[in-house]
């Protein structure tokens, strides 16, 4: 493989490892929500349990809230690579796991994006460091994500 191809690979391999974490939460937020739902669905209809469901809708309610938020920093992240590898401002690290890291431009409405991306890497192992319009993505070992502890 030639030093250009490369080095296309290397922002790829960074990318995915981000997105299999994220994807990961986002599905154990909407797994803790489906199972909450289903105990609130299987009390409602016993007698006398109705105190005890709102603590199972609240718990769903705030999963599928952790889902969406997770969502919307997964899309501004993309919607920030695609920007980025368009326009050429996309580097990274060798490597995709521990310490491997890619940095890349913010394009747009900057501070909205950085703070979705930032509820996005807070819960799936993944440093933001901004630095002007630029934001560094930093891959944290296993054992730092949300889903690892």
């Amino acid at each position: 493989m030639t030093d250009k191809g490369r080095g296309a690979s290397e922002p790829a391999g960074v990318i995915r490892e981000i997105f299999r974490r994220a994807g990961h939460e986002i599905r154990n937020a909407l797994s803790g929500a489906a199972v909450n739902l289903e105990v609130v669905r299987s009390r409602a209809g016993r007698k006398g349990e109705g105190r005890d469901i709102a603590s199972f809708a609240d718990r769903a309610a705030a999963q599928i809230g952790e889902a969406s938020s997770l969502s919307d920093g997964l899309l501004a992240l993309a919607g920030s690579l695609i920007a980025a590898q368009a326009a050429g401002t996309l580097t990274s690290t060798t490597g995709h796991g521990a310490g491997s890291h890619i940095e890349l431009m913010i394009y747009g409405e900057a501070e909205g994006v950085v703070s979705d991306i930032e509820r996005l890497t807070s819960r799936i192992g993944v440093g933001i460091e901004p630095r002007g319009q630029n934001v560094i993505l930093t891959i944290l070992p296993e054992g730092k994500s949300h889903s690892k502890d």
